[in-house]
């Protein structure tokens, strides 16, 4: 059994540690008796609930000052599924779970993955945190200076949402002991992002993905990561290189591309690997043989 999980790639301190840890150790109890999936599913809602991470509570507003998350889902069957722009729930990476077991369908966005999640029952809840009033007011400032008018068009509702109001990513790849590899990853998104925006994270092969090589999960410049598919290609060469040497690869194209971003992988031989082009990658990991998880802050640029 293996366990990655990061905390979203950061140019600030990052203080979480303790959940990092938390986390993996949240994966490996479940696992001793359930799946890969089970074990992602279970680390990331423990992300998602800390209020200093960007995913679930704590996530990112839009210049709107609303909070729209996205996650997604994928095992080495291929089985996967993911949300985009889903509002008012606390953890976005079990609706996406859903989705991938429920419909025929991979992925559903804002309100139709908001009635999604209320017809199962998710409860309704306010994911507001200290995080997502800072950043809001980072991003009114920012959106002030901005050249492009059609920012300023939202700053009014933006500072209204502040009055009424008292990079982030996080993810998890994991194998368990009957060789299943899972993946996932969750966002509040970014700052400054327009309403109906959608980064990496809910798209599958871009900010997540498992075959049966590898399973990856992606933390950057969404729109860049989308625009070259890094996840994808990161998991399938995994069929001939180990899982550093796929995300050296992948770091690579990324500092060819000018891309930000960091990653983490496992591969079938529950090998892992991970890097980052730009800022520092706050991740922990545990594999079966260790006491306990090792967390560590890694920077390849």
């Amino acid at each position: 059994m293996v366990v990655v999980v990061h905390g979203g790639l950061s140019e600030k301190d990052f203080l979480a540690f303790d959940t990092l840890i938390r986390a993996c150790e949240m994966a490996r109890e479940v696992m001793r008796e359930k799946e890969a999936i089970d074990g992602v599913e279970s680390a990331i809602k423990i992300l998602e609930d800390d209020p200093r991470l960007n995913a679930g509570t704590g996530s990112f507003p839009n210049l709107l000052g609303e909070i729209e998350m996205s996650a997604s889902v994928m095992k080495n069957d291929y089985s996967c599924g993911g949300v985009a722009a889903i509002k008012n729930v606390k953890n976005p990476i079990s609706v996406a779970r859903a989705v991938m077991e429920k419909p025929r369908h991979i992925l559903l966005v804002g309100e139709g993955a908001n009635l999604f999640a209320s017809l199962l029952g998710f409860e309704p809840y306010n994911p507001v945190a200290e995080l997502t009033i800072e950043t809001l007011k980072e991003s009114i400032c920012e959106a002030e200076k901005e050249k492009n008018p059609i920012y300023h068009c939202y700053l009014e509702k933006a500072r209204e949402k502040l009055r009424e109001t008292h990079w982030g990513t996080v993810g998890a790849v994991a194998k368990d002991e009957k060789g299943s590899l899972a993946a996932g990853t969750s966002t509040g998104g970014v700052k400054m992002q327009l309403p109906g925006r959608v980064g990496d994270s809910p798209l599958i092969g871009c900010g997540t993905f498992a075959c049966p090589f590898g399973a990856v999960s992606m933390t950057g410049e969404g729109e860049e990561i989308i625009r070259w598919g890094l996840a994808r290609r990161i998991g399938e060469w995994m069929e001939k290189v180990d899982a550093q040497k796929a995300v050296n690869m992948g770091i690579e194209l990324a500092r060819e591309k000018k891309i930000f971003c960091g990653v983490i992988a496992v591969n079938s031989q529950g090998e892992i690997g991970w890097g980052a082009n730009g800022g520092i990658l706050p991740l922990a990991y545990w594999k079966k043989e260790m006491e306990e998880p090792l967390c560590m802050l890694t920077n390849n640029s």
